[in-house]
C-alpha cells in the first residue's frame, strides 16, 4: 500500500510542475512588454520642402518631430501610437503673439483599428508642444503594414479649406501576436490557473507521501 502512495505523490508532484511550467509561460508571455519603435526628425523654420511654389508655407518655429508606435501588440490588446512635435529651444512660455502651428496627424494600421479613427487636426501656440495619441487593438494575428503621416495646415482663403503640406510620412507596422491562437486575457487566465492546480496538486502530494 506504501508503494502505492509513494506512485500516486510522484504523479502528483510530476503533474504540478507540468501545471507550474505552463503557468510560468503564460503569464511571463503576458508580463513581457512590448517593444517601441519610433523615429525622429528635425524641421527648421522656414519655407517647408513640400509645399507648392511659390506658396509661402512655412514651419513657424524649430521643431522636432517624434513619432513612436508598438513594434507588436498582444491579439485582443491595445497599443498606443504617439506623436509628438516639440518646440526646439523651448522655454515653457507660451508665445501668443506668433501665429499657431496648424498639425494635421493620420495613422492607418492596415486591418487594425484605431481610436481615434481618420485625420486628426491640432493648433499648436508658440512655447507649446503637442502630443497626440491613438489606440491600436490588436484583432488579427499576423503582420500588419501602416503608414503614420504627418502634415502642417495653412488655410488658404481663395480656396476657403485647409491645404495639407506633408512633413513626414512613416512606415510603422505592427504585428499582432498571440499564444496558442488565444487572446492575452485567456492566457492571463489560463497563467492563473496553472499556478493554482500546481498548488493544489503539490500540497496533495505532500499529504499522500506523508501518509
Amino acid at each position: 500500500m506504501r508503494g502505492g502512495q509513494s506512485w500516486l505523490a510522484k504523479l502528483l508532484f510530476a503533474l504540478s510542475l507540468v501545471f507550474l511550467g505552463f503557468g510560468l509561460v503564460s503569464l511571463g508571455w503576458y508580463a513581457w512588454p512590448a517593444p517601441i519603435d519610433g523615429v525622429r526628425f528635425e524641421i527648421p523654420a522656414g519655407v517647408l520642402p513640400g509645399a507648392p511654389a511659390e506658396s509661402g508655407y512655412a514651419s513657424q518655429e524649430d521643431y522636432v518631430l517624434a513619432v513612436a508606435w508598438p513594434v507588436w501588440v498582444r491579439l485582443g490588446e491595445t497599443g498606443t501610437i504617439r506623436v509628438s512635435l516639440l518646440e526646439a529651444g523651448n522655454d515653457g512660455d507660451p508665445d501668443m503673439d506668433r501665429e499657431a502651428q496648424v498639425v494635421l496627424a493620420e495613422p492607418a494600421i492596415t486591418g487594425l483599428p484605431l481610436e481615434p479613427a481618420g485625420r486628426v487636426q491640432a493648433a499648436v501656440a508658440g512655447g507649446q508642444d503637442l502630443v497626440l495619441e491613438w489606440a491600436v487593438t490588436g484583432l488579427t494575428p499576423g503582420e500588419h503594414p501602416g503608414k503614420i503621416a504627418v502634415s502642417f495646415g495653412f488655410y488658404e482663403e481663395a480656396l476657403e479649406e485647409l491645404v495639407p503640406v506633408p512633413v513626414a510620412v512613416v512606415d510603422a507596422g505592427v504585428r499582432v501576436v498571440s499564444l496558442w491562437g488565444l487572446e492575452a486575457r485567456l492566457v492571463l487566465w489560463f497563467g492563473l490557473v496553472g499556478l493554482a492546480l500546481w498548488g493544489a496538486l503539490f500540497v496533495l502530494g505532500r499529504v499522500v507521501e506523508g501518509r
